[in-house]
């Protein structure tokens, strides 16, 4: 376990007196779900939450569901350069109603923050090609965010921020896998994503990383002295929960979900649910009237 060392916690106490988030509750305080609140779940969600086996889904824009914590989370990382942006002391990730939290346990969440996070669909073309092959269903309403949970909408120092678990469990998006990322991949993702930001480019930030000190899964792996193109063996790995953080994490293909749907009738209120996520995500100052034409 990767700990903070003494300079590291003077500075965080330093800082606790500059007005930072030093606690879970304050940051909790932050949480603001106004923008989720006027978006449609999904009307055939559970209401606990326990969405965890692969479905279809027919309308809607995001699908309530709950994380499946990590076993004994351990810290790995987080990027001091995010948190010293969103105002956060560098012990924050090392408190332990936070650690809980961000490595998938919302039950330890307080209020204004929900006990319950949320997971999007998204339609797939490729060069300009739809598919749904890869739909477990071939209809394309099984696709979406299979392992991403996302957990906190909130303003942060006057900026909209969304919080997301990658790892977090299956989602009825899943395609039949077991919703874990692992420690090797996370690691990547999380410098990878740091890295970009730094060179300019736009990305996503990386918050923080923990890993399991029990919990694995099987992954497929290369043998020692291997010269295949593909992994010819499976190891164990242990899991981690990655958070990932944008002021949004609308894409391309939650927008073309909802044009399909129009396009093909696909239930009453499909134009109305294209409308209400465009003029969510477009800025005031681009936002004309949106009309249905045939």
């Amino acid at each position: 376990m990767f700990t903070l060392n003494r300079n590291e916690r003077s500075r965080s106490a330093q800082s606790s007196e500059a007005g930072m988030v030093t606690c879970f509750e304050e940051l909790a305080k932050l949480a603001d779900y106004s923008s989720m609140n006027s978006l449609n779940a999904d009307p055939d969600d559970r209401e606990d939450g326990n969405d965890h086996r692969a479905r279809q889904e027919f309308s809607g824009h995001f699908v309530p569901v709950s994380p499946t914590p990590i076993a004994q989370p351990e810290y790995v990382s987080h990027s001091k350069t995010f948190f010293k942006e969103l105002g956060l002391s560098n012990e924050l990730a090392l408190d332990e109603t936070f650690l809980r939290v961000f490595s998938g346990d919302l039950s330890a969440a307080v209020p204004p923050m929900r006990q319950m996070g949320w997971a999007t669909g998204y339609a797939l073309s490729i060069y300009g090609t739809e598919y749904n092959q890869q739909c477990l269903f071939r209809t394309g309403n099984g696709y979406g965010d299979g392992r991403a949970i996302s957990v906190f909408e909130g303003e942060i120092k006057g900026r909209r921020w969304e919080m997301q678990l990658k790892g977090g469990g299956p989602t009825p998006y899943c395609r039949g896998g077991d919703g874990r990322a692992v420690l090797r991949s996370s690691v990547r993702e999380f410098l990878a994503q740091e890295y970009m930001y730094a060179l300019g480019v736009p990305t996503s930030r990386s918050l923080t990383l923990y890993t399991s000190k029990s919990e694995t899964v099987v992954r497929p792996w290369y043998s020692e002295g291997s010269y295949s193109a593909d992994p010819d063996i499976m190891v164990d790995n242990p899991v981690a929960i990655s958070t990932r953080v944008a002021p949004s994490f609308l894409r391309v293909g939650q927008l073309e979900l909802f044009a399909r749907r129009v396009r093909n009738n696909a239930h009453p209120k499909a134009f109305e649910e294209l409308k209400m996520i465009v003029m969510r995500n477009i800025p005031m100052s681009l936002r004309f009237n949106i009309t249905k034409t045939d």
